[in-house]
């Protein structure tokens, strides 16, 4: 398969890859981002306001070509692409850190972040700054910036959600991931593994009760029509990372990345702007379609998840990072 794929990216990038050298004056240096998201989303958008800002820039002399829809392989295919200088940016989410470090997966545990500024604390401080070093001295791979995304919340089909306690035994369907089974076990619910494709189905004929899931996918997918409430849970609070491998240091000169980390920049600031006015947006439609938002308590999922989840995965996670995390201002 990864025969497949690589030979794949040989006949889909022929012609655009320039190696090491520098273009002529009057052919233009291709810049290559790759990401598994869909067309129309916001970090699509994100990655569109990129290739805009590059291509307006008269100081580069770069053409930007996107490869969204995991249409050049799967994360780990895009990071290894990355390596060989097959693509220049890879745009992904925490399992880009955890498929090569599986103690940076507790980067991806519910409660784990308070709100978006605890993110930005923990991504942009000590920590954030240890993780791009062991990444990078490692791998050779380079974080430009993040993208945010947008929470998770529970959603029930008739049950209010308000602490862990009015949990117990709701059949809630969860991804196909150790992390969401155990942690959703922990605060009472009956976690059930089902196929994305298959959840829909299972909350109309009632082989599930709930499901979690950002307010986009709730409302693009018409979850709205078997789900009657929203939990103000936010349990999940992530980010994409934008990264380069070492090959960028070499293709693009220090005046050209200056410029492209300047626009990567003002990208991110773009594309948090937009995920905060489509929350609002989603959240509005939901209330229209007759669906209504719950208040949790939320420092009773927090106190579980302190106590719980470190017993759970701490043999897995590297010592100490989660306790340091939450006790990051």
């Amino acid at each position: 398969m990864r025969l497949l794929v690589r030979l794949f990216f040989l006949l889909l990038l022929a012609g655009h890859v320039c190696g090491c050298g520098h273009a002529d004056a009057d052919q233009k240096e291709m810049f290559r981002i790759a990401y598994v998201m869909s067309r129309g989303g916001t970090s699509d958008l994100g990655a569109e306001k990129i290739k805009e800002l590059i291509e307006q820039h008269e100081g580069l002399n770069l053409e930007v070509k996107l490869y969204p829809n995991a249409v050049l392989g799967r994360d780990r295919e895009l990071m290894e692409a990355l390596k060989l200088n097959q693509v220049d940016l890879v745009i992904g989410g925490p399992s880009v850190i955890g498929m090569y470090e599986p103690e940076y997966q507790v980067l991806e545990a519910p409660f784990l972040f308070r709100d978006y500024k605890h993110l930005h604390n923990v991504l942009h401080g000590e920590i954030g700054q240890r993780l791009e070093d062991e990444m990078s001295n490692k791998y050779g791979f380079h974080y430009l910036g993040y993208f945010l995304r947008g929470p998770r919340y529970l959603t029930t089909t008739d049950r209010k959600i308000e602490d862990p306690t009015d949990l117990s035994g709701l059949k809630l369907r969860v991804p196909e991931l150790e992390i969401y089974i155990k942690a959703w076990e922990a605060f009472g619910a009956n976690p059930t593994p089902l196929a994305f494709s298959d959840m829909f189905m299972a909350l109309r004929q009632g082989v599930v009760e709930g499901q979690e899931n950002p307010l986009e996918v709730i409302y693009t997918n018409n979850f709205q029509e078997v789900q009657k409430y929203v939990m103000n849970t936010q349990h999940l609070l992530s980010f994409y990372l934008l990264v380069v491998g070492d090959n960028y240091y070499k293709k693009f000169n220090a005046s050209t990345r200056e410029i492209i980390e300047e626009i990567i920049n003002e990208a991110v600031r773009y594309h948090d702007d937009l995920l905060e006015s489509y929350e609002s947006k989603y959240k509005l439609d939901l209330v229209d379609a007759g669906v209504e938002f719950v208040d949790v308590d939320r420092a009773a999922f927090e106190n579980i998840a302190k106590v719980k989840l470190p017993e759970t995965f701490g043999h897995k996670w590297k010592e100490g990072l989660f306790e340091e995390i939450m006790e990051t201002k």
